[in-house]
């Protein structure tokens, strides 16, 4: 009686463990889904005359001093005034604007957004 009471424990259990997996794989493949998603978006403010950037998300100020980028919640003093008008809303894949400051320059230096497609014609020789 023992071994046919462990037999449908054991059976009972590989049903439930059966019957829960699907589950818990959706939802697991939903879930990195979303992430990936969000994790492409970042929102920054950028006023090009002084290559500043702002992320209101986080509130983080980054701009470049002494040949080296520097981020923080408030800019440097002399810095503060720059950022009183003239951002340019952009979207970013990354987290530190500075990693595509080379890309934001060529498409948005000034207020100047520049046709993709321009670009792709002299990249393609």
């Amino acid at each position: 009686m023992n071994m046919r009471h462990s037999i449908i424990t054991a059976t009972a259990i590989a049903i439930g463990f059966a019957a829960v997996m699907p589950a818990i794989a959706q939802t697991t493949e939903t879930t990195e889904t979303t992430v990936t998603v969000k994790k492409g978006q970042h929102h920054y403010v950028y006023y090009g005359d002084h290559d500043i950037y702002f992320a209101p998300e986080t509130k983080t100020y980054y701009w470049q001093e002494g040949g080296a980028w520097r981020s923080g919640e408030e800019l440097p003093t002399a810095s503060r005034g720059y950022v009183t008008s003239g951002g340019m809303k952009i979207d970013l894949d990354t987290e530190r604007p500075y990693e595509r400051n080379d890309l934001v320059i060529k498409q948005y230096k000034q207020g100047h957004v520049r046709d993709n497609r321009d670009d792709q014609d002299h990249d393609h020789r």
